[in-house]
């Protein structure tokens, strides 16, 4: 393999091993490479933090050698204006820098190629990388953020528990634990790495969630309620700690000191349920890139009617649940024909202990 290869598959495997929820940033990963040495390589800090490219070359500083016509691999375009951050180009073309490749043209339009043209007038070459699969994890990181910028919407991510018939809960709605122990391990961080949680209110009186990222310190910053006629404060009890509690509902609560700090927030509703739009949009106005559905099979159905949904990720244990009255993993309004049917691209198939887990992205239809 070449060392482009190599150095590029190493900022791109420390981009997609971040810890952190950098959102509304992406996460990018950076190597700074000279003479068969990495010199320094960084990652994407949370706002108002540093950029990957700055903190490769922080890194610099310990290496007793030159950064002086060194190699930049990166998994995103620097960035061209100022923000929170300086211009991570201006930093780059100071830094004596000769090389660069690049995996993703930042689609801000702030940028949209413009620190590459920069790059290019000032004698820096710069290459796209040219691996397939590493094209792909480029876009991949970016996806989320892309569609944020383009959309103004967040980036929705529905995670289902499913029996091999289906199911999501038995009869009498219990379904702990349909998943494995370390399936349920992933959605932990997937919960941590996501700015807010959806649930609806039957899967709230049911299943009684935390909502939580267990054993992890980083914690999504808003638990989402779709509660239309909100009654009971007692029902919200699991879900107070330190992210906060969102309620989107047709009427607010007229007292509420009653409700201990929940925040609600009215919307429109449509055929008797709340608008999901409206809902969305308002958390993308509060800066929410990626969202984490663990809504039961209505909220999800209804969510995919509306081509609101992007990924899908479901954990398939192998067991089997029955009943006519156990419940379902996808509801709302469906289709009539099978040419209207949403299909999954760029799919991923993994096993997880003795669960499977499906991977992918939601297409609008076949």
């Amino acid at each position: 393999m070449t060392e482009e290869f190599n150095q590029f598959e190493h900022a791109l495997t420390i981009a997609e091993n971040n810890l952190l929820n950098v959102s509304p940033r992406p996460s990018v990963g950076a190597v700074i490479f000279k003479d068969d040495k990495v010199l320094g390589e960084g990652v994407t800090d949370k706002s108002p933090g540093n950029h990957a490219e700055i903190n490769a070359l922080e890194q610099c500083k310990n290496s007793s050698k030159s950064i002086k016509n060194a190699t930049l691999f990166t998994t995103l375009e620097p960035c061209f204006h100022k923000g929170q951050t300086g211009p991570c180009v201006d930093k780059i073309i100071e830094s004596g820098i000769t090389k660069i490749v690049v995996g993703e043209i930042d689609p801000n339009p702030k940028v949209n190629g413009k620190s590459i043209k920069k790059l290019l007038k000032n004698n820096i070459e710069v290459v796209h990388v040219s691996n397939p699969d590493q094209m792909q994890r480029s876009k991949d990181l970016i996806e989320p953020f892309k569609h944020f910028i383009n959309s103004g919407m967040p980036y929705v991510t529905s995670k289902i528990a499913i029996s091999l018939d289906g199911k999501i809960a038995t009869k009498n709605g219990d379904s702990k634990w349909i998943s494995s122990e370390q399936s349920r391990k992933i959605v932990q961080n997937m919960r941590s790495l996501s700015d807010a949680i959806i649930i609806g209110s039957n899967t709230l009186h049911i299943d009684k969630p935390s909502l939580d990222a267990k054993d992890i310190i980083q914690q999504p910053k808003y638990k989402v309620v779709l509660n239309s006629i909100p009654k009971d404060p007692k029902r919200f009890e699991t879900l107070k700690s330190k992210s906060i509690v969102l309620v989107y509902c047709k009427k607010a609560p007229k007292k509420l000191e009653i409700w201990d700090g929940i925040e609600f927030i009215e919307v429109s509703t449509k055929k008797g349920r709340l608008n999901l739009i409206e809902v969305l949009k308002d958390l993308g106005q509060r800066g929410c890139v990626n969202i984490l559905v663990e809504g039961g099979g209505q909220l999800t159905g209804s969510l995919i009617d509306l081509n609101l949904i992007n990924k899908m990720r479901l954990f398939i244990s192998p067991m089997l649940i029955g009943g006519v009255n156990s419940a379902h993993s996808v509801g709302g309004e469906g289709i009539e024909f099978i040419s209207q049917s949403k299909k999954l691209s760029n799919l991923k198939v993994t096993r997880i202990e003795t669960d499977i887990m499906v991977t992918g992205i939601i297409k609008k239809h076949v």
